[in-house]
């Protein structure tokens, strides 16, 4: 890709991101729930913060142990390669990767139950209240956890679907959406916030 593909300009696109590397405290941020079904994820981005009891109430920044189930089907608790920032090296999302589909520092919550999987994976800081982000343009610009995201529980644009969700389709993830996506036509400035 060359800088001309980026049609909604390189100053409104975002190249890259920080996340935070997971400490084995069991921060939603960095230890994501796993198997909660493809189907259920890509229809709902936001089905593990729907679930009541998965994110704990008294400490919303880290899952609720007792209720999050373990393993294949819940939080990665022994496993510490499939959490984020371990094997940067690798290829999967959890490692090193990021999409605009949840806000900045919210949960990572995937659909199947492996390290190659699809889901909701935003990037996250140890900051307060947001993250850095790295332009297309080289300029580094900290998004907060309020920014624009649009409607997080609308299903994801992808093959297959119709309507709002068609290849091609606008984000319906607000703000944040448009602003990683690269030829939508959906010009926006971060620093109009």
């Amino acid at each position: 890709m060359k800088f001309r593909d980026v049609l909604d300009g390189l100053s409104n696109t975002i190249a890259c991101g920080e996340i935070a590397t997971d400490l084995g405290d069991n921060a939603i941020t960095t230890n994501a729930r796993y198997g909660v079904g493809w189907g259920t994820i890509h229809n709902n981005p936001a089905h593990c913060r729907d679930q009541a009891g998965w994110i704990d109430p008294a400490r919303p920044q880290f899952w609720d142990p007792d209720a999050a189930g373990t393993g294949s089907n819940g939080l990665r608790t022994g496993n510490a390669d499939w959490k984020r920032g371990f094997r940067w090296m690798d290829t999967p999302i959890i490692y090193t990767g990021f999409n605009c589909i949840l806000p900045p520092n919210a949960e990572i919550c995937f659909g199947g139950a492996g390290d190659f999987d699809t889901g909701a994976c935003p990037p996250s800081s140890r900051h307060q209240g947001g993250v850095h982000v790295l332009m297309g343009d080289g300029a580094v610009k900290f998004v907060t956890d309020s920014i624009d995201s649009g409607n997080i529980h609308n299903g994801v644009v992808m093959r297959g679907q119709t309507g709002n969700r068609a290849p091609g389709s606008a984000s319906p993830y607000g703000l944040w959406g448009a602003l990683s996506t690269r030829g939508m036509k959906e010009v926006v400035n971060i620093d109009d916030l």
